[in-house]
Formats: C-alpha cells, structure tokens, sequence
C-alpha cells in the first residue's frame, strides 16, 4: 500500500457522534486510491504489500517472530484505517481515484478505459484547460497505476484551478506513491501553510514522515497543529487530529498508546462510533478476541445505517475477525516478509 490508500472521511463538517435515532445523512466527500463502486473483499489483499523500500524493523535486536509479525500488521492495518477514515469521497465531485485491480481487469473495461482515455486526449488537444477531460485522463492514469504520467494532468488541474486544494492534495499523494517522499512532504507544508489544521494534509504529512523514518517529529508535527486547534476552540478538528494521533501509534505498533487514547476518546465521547472501530482492529491485531467483538457490536449499534462508506468499514470488521487472526495464527506472513525490500 503504497499511500494513503481507501478513503471515507470522518472529518466532514457533518457531526459524526451522531446519536442511532437521529440518522443525520452524512456528507460523502471523495474516494482515493479506490474505485468508489467496488469494495475490498480481502484485507489481507491490501496487507501484502510493502509500505516503503525500507526494511519494517530497524531495531539492532532482533525481534521474536510473534512480535514482528504485530507491528507489521500493524502498521498496515492502521494505513488502511487511517486511510478509510479521513479520505473516502476525497474530492466530492472533482475526481475519483482507484489502485490497480486486484482482480484481473476484464477486456471490456480495458477497451472502455482506452476508449475514455483517447477521446478526453482528443478534447485536450482543442482546449488543453478542459478541466473534465484533465480529470477524466488523471482518474484513468491512476486506475491503471501510471503515476508518474498522472502527475503530469494533476500539475496541468493546479495551473488552470491553482486555487483548487483537492488538486494539490492529490499532487501530493501522487508524489508519495511513487516514492519521491521529499518532494511529498513540501507539498502537505505548503497545502497545511494555508490551510493548519486540513486532516487530509496532516494525515498525508504524517504518512511521508513516517515512511522517510523520521520517528518522534510525527507526532510533534500532530501535537502542534492539536495546539493550533485547541487555541482557536475547534473542537471537531481537535477530535479528529486526535484520532489521526491515536491511529499513527498503531501505524507504528505502539498499541498499549492507542488503546489508551482510543479509551480517553471514548470517554469523553461515548456516542463518536470511530474509536469503538479502531480499538476493535487493535484488538483484533492481540488476538483479544472477546474484546474484539464487544468493540465492534458497539461500533455497529451507533454507525448510522445510511453512512456512505459502512458497507466498506462492514467488510473492515468482517476481515479482522477473520482473516488478520488467521493469518496471525497460521504463521502464513513469514518472519522474512517484514525485511522485504
């Protein structure tokens, strides 16, 4: 997983506390990375994939399988998370993206994908600021996992929209899939300079920093935008930047620290449905499962029934009770998995 990959936003302006009777709709703002129609039926699909070019474990001592196997499902279990809950319907109506299959594309859509490509090229040609046809050719480049030639559309959509946030967002990311983690990291500075406190930045921000191994100055970077909104009395944003906080702890296997966070949110917020969630995985990833199960019955008895994403965040529980634990149990990810480079 390469990004910050499927995405269903949780930092909508929308409340998400919202209590089972009330059923307040909730604004869908965009998916990433993830074709909206389709839904993951395997967790684990997007478990086996390396997060960086770098070895997982840097420690000087070597690790007990146990424990290596649980900070890598960690890490890629939160990605996911953290993923789900601050970008599904990113770009609202500007512009979906979505990985490479998982499942071998069929003729069709490939003909239909190149039949889309060719005529928004075309459109291009006669009116290169077409902005439809500009998102049309980035949302099939990146479908088909060509990112570095996406970049070059999401470049051309800032130029024409330069005021357009989504735009240099997705720069960003795509800047981050490929790698270039420098580059990604100036671009969420430069969106969050204007913007301290967008979670899709610092969440993008906080991925970049943690991929590049830069340790503590991820969650100085989260404890100072948490400042920012605690002084300007933004109690959502400070819910959320929290959240994001408790969730990089598992990105980096730091479970304990979570748990705990997750405990203090809930607390203070008994009907939010999201920490229930997290805490659930996390439980899952100890192989608790009783604890598991009495997170997510809570989880499932306050997500409201006409959420966007719950069919997706279903299948996310569905995969943790089955799947991680099986996996885990089995010994089917391999010690030499986690040094993969």
């Amino acid at each position: 997983m390469a990004s910050s990959i499927n995405t269903f936003s949780l930092h909508s302006p929308t409340r998400f506390h919202t209590h089972p009777q009330s059923r307040t709709p909730l604004q869908n703002q965009n998916p990433l990375h993830l074709n909206p129609i389709s839904k993951p039926t395997s967790i684990i699909t997007h478990l086996n994939k390396p997060t960086s070019h770098h070895p997982l474990i840097t420690s000087s001592t070597s690790p007990s399988p146990h424990k290596s196997i649980t900070k890598f499902l960690s890490e890629k279990v939160a990605v996911l998370l953290i993923g789900s809950f601050i970008f599904m319907g990113f770009c609202n109506n500007n512009v979906a993206l979505a990985k490479p299959s998982q499942s071998q594309t069929s003729s069709v859509e490939v003909d239909q994908e190149d039949e889309e490509e060719m005529m928004c090229m075309k459109l291009l040609e006669g009116n290169p600021k077409d902005v439809v046809a500009l998102k049309s050719v980035f949302h099939v480049k990146m479908k088909r996992g060509k990112t570095k030639e996406a970049i070059e559309y999401v470049e051309r959509l800032i130029a024409v929209e330069p005021k357009e946030v989504e735009w240099r967002l997705l720069q960003a990311l795509c800047y981050e899939m490929i790698g270039d983690y420098s580059k990604a990291k100036t671009l969420f500075k430069n969106v969050l300079i204007q913007r301290p406190l967008l979670l899709r930045a610092l969440h993008g921000l906080a991925m970049v920093m943690h991929k590049n191994h830069e340790g503590p100055a991820v969650f100085e970077m989260l404890n100072n935008a948490l400042e920012i909104a605690r002084q300007r009395k933004k109690v959502a944003d400070e819910r959320n930047i929290r959240i994001l906080i408790a969730q990089m702890h598992v990105v980096k296997g730091e479970l304990d620290e979570a748990l705990k966070l997750f405990k203090d949110l809930i607390d203070e917020n008994p009907r939010d449905f999201r920490p229930y969630l997290c805490q659930g995985i996390i439980y899952s990833l100890l192989d608790k499962k009783e604890e598991a199960e009495e997170q997510f019955l809570t989880y499932q008895s306050l997500v409201p029934d006409e959420f966007p994403q719950r069919g997706f965040l279903e299948d996310v529980v569905l995969a943790a009770k089955t799947e991680i634990r099986q996996k885990h149990k089995s010994k089917e990810l391999k010690p030499d998995f986690l040094y993969r480079k």
